[in-house]
C-alpha cells in the first residue's frame, strides 16, 4: 500500500548502495507513473461505466515529482502532485488521489501474482508500453522493492529481471534485455545500419548513425565491434530485433591485440593433457573454456590485465590487478565462477562471490571492482 500520495521503491543491488541510482534506471520513474496512469484509467472506466473516455487533462493530473532519493540501497521518494491535480482537473482532487492509490494497489497485485505464475489475461497496450520499459536497466540479482506492501507470505512485494521476463513474455511475445559483447562487422550501408555477427546471438542488424559509418565503419569489414545494444528476446530468449543502441564501436587495435592473446593462452592450456603437472591436473573442461572466453568477449578492455592459468580441478584461474587489489577470478570445471581478492598493499581482503554463471550480477559485481 500507499500512504495516498507518496510513493516508495527501494532498489537493491550491488550498484545502488550509498542511495546511488544510475542513469540508466532513471528512466524506471517516468515508466512508473506511466504504469499507474494505465491503471487510473482503468480505475476511472469501473467507476464511470457510461464513459467512454477520460476527462480532458486527466492524464496530466497524475504527475510524480521524485522530492528525494533515501539510503537503504536507493529509495526513490515519489509524491503524486495534487496541486497539477488541481489545476488540470478542477474538483477532481479527491476522487483522483483514491484512484490514484488504488492504481498502485493494481501495480503491486500484478507484481506479487507474477511470482506465482498468475497473470492477467490481456492489458491495454498503454500498459504494456509502461510494463515494457519498467526495470528494463534491472541487471541479474537486482530488484525493485514497493516499500510498504506485503504478499501473501507477509514478504515484501519486488520485481527483478526473472519475474519481469515472466510477466512481459506473457502479455506480449517479446521482452528487451541488454546485450554486452564482441561481434565482427559483416557489411554496413550509407542507409544508416550495419550488421554484426555475434558469437550468442548471430547476425544482427543494427541502426548505426550515418557520420559512424564514413567516419569508422567504412573500410573495415572483419573488423571486432564493441556492442552495448537493448535487444529483443523471445520467452525462449531468441533474438528477435535491435530494440537500442547505448554504444557500437570498433575495438581498438591494442584491445583487440590484448583479446587475441588471453583468447590465445586459453587455446595453449586447451591443449594441456591430463597429469600436465608433474602427472597432476586434470585436462581444462570445455565448459570452463567456453565461460572464459566468454568473460573475454564481454570485457575485452581487462584483457590487457588478465593473467591466465589452469587448475588442477581442471578450471581455469585468471588474476589482474586494479584499484589495489590483486583479483582472481576461479573458473571451475563446471563452469562456476568464483570472485575473490587481496589488497596489493593492506591486509584488505574481498568476500568470495560465488555466480552460477556470467550473468549481469557478476559482470555488474566486476565493473564495481575494476571501476566501470
Amino acid at each position: 500500500m500507499s500512504d495516498g500520495n507518496r510513493f516508495q521503491l527501494r532498489y537493491v543491488g550491488t550498484r545502488f548502495r550509498g542511495a546511488k541510482l544510475p542513469l540508466e534506471v532513471l528512466s524506471d520513474l517516468p515508466a512508473f507513473r506511466d504504469l499507474l496512469v494505465a491503471y487510473a484509467k482503468q480505475e476511472w472506466f469501473g467507476l464511470n461505466h457510461k464513459r467512454r473516455r477520460v476527462p480532458k487533462g486527466f492524464d496530466r493530473s497524475i504527475s510524480l515529482d521524485l522530492t528525494g532519493v533515501e539510503e537503504g540501497s536507493a529509495v526513490p521518494q515519489l509524491l503524486w502532485n495534487r496541486d497539477v491535480a488541481q489545476q488540470t482537473l478542477p474538483g477532481f482532487s479527491d476522487e483522483l488521489e483514491e484512484i490514484v492509490a488504488r492504481s498502485y494497489d493494481d501495480i503491486v497485485r500484478l507484481i506479487d501474482a507474477s511470482g506465482r505464475d498468475e497473470f492477467p489475461v490481456s492489458l491495454s497496450s498503454e500498459h504494456i508500453r509502461a510494463l515494457n520499459k519498467l526495470g528494463a536497466g534491472l541487471k541479474d540479482g537486482e530488484r525493485i522493492e514497493f516499500v510498504g506492501s506485503q504478499d501473501r507470505e507477509g514478504n515484501v512485494v519486488y520485481l527483478d529481471a526473472y519475474r519481469r521476463k515472466k510477466l512481459i513474455t506473457h502479455v506480449r511475445e517479446t521482452y528487451q534485455s541488454r546485450y554486452e559483447g564482441v561481434g565482427v562487422l559483416r557489411a554496413n550501408s550509407a542507409e544508416g545500419w550495419a550488421i554484426v555477427d555475434t558469437p550468442d546471438l548471430g547476425e544482427l542488424k543494427i541502426p548505426v548513425d550515418q557520420a559512424l559509418i564514413y567516419e569508422e565503419f567504412d573500410g573495415n569489414l572483419g573488423a571486432a565491434v564493441q556492442l552495448d545494444i537493448i535487444v529483443e528476446l523471445d520467452s525462449f530468449d531468441r533474438f528477435r530485433s535491435v530494440a537500442g543502441v547505448k554504444d557500437i564501436s570498433l575495438v581498438d587495435a591494442d584491445i583487440l591485440a590484448e583479446l587475441s592473446r588471453c583468447q590465445q593462452r586459453l587455446n595453449d592450456i586447451s591443449n594441456l593433457p591430463k597429469g600436465w603437472h608433474h602427472d597432476t591436473g586434470e585436462r581444462v573442461s570445455p565448459q570452463a573454456l567456453g565461460v572464459a572466453n566468454q568473460l573475454l568477449m564481454k570485457r575485452p578492455s581487462l584483457c590487457s590485465s588478465f593473467r591466465i592459468f589452469p587448475t588442477l580441478q581442471g578450471g581455469v584461474l585468471i588474476e589482474f590487478d586494479a584499484n589495489g587489489w590483486d583479483i582472481s577470478i576461479e573458473i571451475s570445471f563446471t563452469g562456476e565462477l568464483e570472485l575473490y581478492g587481496v589488497e596489493i598493499a593492506g591486509p584488505g581482503e574481498l568476500d568470495d562471490q560465488i555466480f552460477p554463471q556470467i550473468d549481469e550480477a557478476f559482470l555488474a559485481a566486476l565493473d564495481l571492482l575494476v571501476g566501470l
